[in-house]
C-alpha cells in the first residue's frame, strides 16, 4: 500500500521528497507539495514531516519544517498546510511555536465489527428493504454490466468529492488519475466496491480499502449524487460495505471524515463507530 500511494501523486502536482539517513538507515522524511497555481486562487502548499522517535528533538523537527517551508516559499506558496495527529503533542508544540493555527479537524473513527455484529447486520437488512421500496438497486461494481459504468461512476465520485467541506481547494482529478487511484490500487477490488443505481443512473458509491498485507481496513469513500441525498442511499451503501467486511472476517474498520461533514458523522455515530485520535489541519502564512 505504501508503494502504491507513493506512485499515486497527481501528474499536475509539484512536489519534493527528502530522506535523512544515519549510518545508512533512514531516520527522517520531509515532503512538500502543491497543486498547479491558478491566477486569483490562494496558493496552498502541504508539508509532511516524520522523524524517528529515537532521534527526535525540537531543533531537528524545526529544521525539517524549515526545509519544507523554504522549498514551498521558493515555489511561490502563500499558505503552508500540515496534517498532524492530535496525540503527537511534541510535534504540535513545535508547529504552535511557529505560529501554525488549527483551521480544520479530521475525525477518525473505529468500528468494532465483532461487538456490533448483530446490530450492523440488522441495519444492513433494513437499508436493503428501504432501497427496494424506493426502486434503488445496491450491487457491487463487478456485477454491473453497463459498458459506461466507469465513466458514470467517475462523474458521481467527482461531484461527491467536491462537496466535502474543505478550506484548501480540491482540484479536479482527471479520469486517468482517478482510474489509477481506484482500479490499480491493491486495496480496492471491484467486488468490494458498492454502487447504487436508480434507473439507468449510478447515484452513489462506497468502498472499503483492504490492505493486502497488514493494517486496518479503511473506508476509502462514500458519496452520492446531490440530487438523491436525504433518502438513505449513502447509509445503505455503507451498511453493505460493513456487512461484507463482517463476512470477510474483518474485526474492525476505520474511517476518517472532515469534522464539519455533519451527515456522515451522524451516520458513523448511528452505526457504532467510536472516535479515535483526530488529525488537525494546521495553517501558517509564509508572509508572517
Amino acid at each position: 500500500m505504501q508503494r502504491f500511494w507513493w506512485t499515486a501523486d497527481p501528474a499536475a502536482e509539484v512536489r519534493t521528497r527528502l530522506i535523512a539517513e544515519l549510518d545508512g538507515v533512514a531516520i527522517a522524511y520531509v515532503m512538500a507539495r502543491h497543486a498547479a497555481w491558478k491566477d486569483g486562487v490562494r496558493r496552498f502548499g502541504s508539508i509532511r514531516i516524520v522523524l524517528h522517535p529515537d532521534h527526535w528533538t525540537v531543533s531537528r523537527h524545526q529544521h525539517l519544517i524549515e526545509i519544507a517551508e523554504s522549498w514551498l516559499k521558493s515555489e511561490g506558496c502563500e499558505t503552508v498546510v500540515a496534517m498532524v495527529g492530535e496525540k503527537l503533542e511534541n510535534e504540535l508544540r513545535v508547529f504552535d511555536a511557529r505560529g501554525c493555527r488549527e483551521v480544520r479537524r479530521g475525525r477518525q473513527w473505529e468500528l468494532d465489527l465483532i461487538a456490533n455484529r448483530d446490530r450492523l447486520l440488522a441495519g444492513a437488512e433494513l437499508s436493503r428493504k428501504r432501497m427496494v421500496e424506493q426502486g434503488v438497486r445496491i450491487l457491487t461494481l463487478d456485477k454491473d454490466a453497463d459498458p459506461n459504468r466507469l465513466a458514470d461512476l467517475y462523474e458521481v465520485w467527482d461531484a461527491a468529492e467536491h462537496d466535502i467541506p474543505s478550506t484548501v481547494p480540491i482540484p479536479v482529478t482527471p479520469y486517468d488519475e482517478w482510474y489509477h487511484l481506484w482500479f490499480e490500487n491493491p486495496g480496492v477490488c471491484s467486488d468490494r466496491l458498492w454502487i447504487a443505481r436508480e434507473g439507468d443512473a449510478i447515484v452513489g458509491l462506497s468502498a472499503i480499502e483492504y490492505p493486502p498485507v497488514r493494517g486496518f481496513p479503511w473506508t476509502a469513500f462514500t458519496g452520492t449524487s446531490p440530487a438523491v441525498r436525504g433518502r438513505g442511499i449513502a447509509r445503505a451503501l455503507k451498511y453493505e460495505t460493513i456487512a461484507q467486511a463482517i463476512g470477510l472476517g474483518s474485526e474492525r474498520v476505520r474511517t476518517q471524515n472532515d469534522g464539519e461533514n455533519a451527515p456522515i458523522l451522524h451516520l458513523n455515530a448511528e452505526m457504532g463507530y467510536m472516535p479515535i485520535d483526530p488529525v488537525l489541519e494546521l495553517h501558517r502564512e509564509l508572509s508572517e
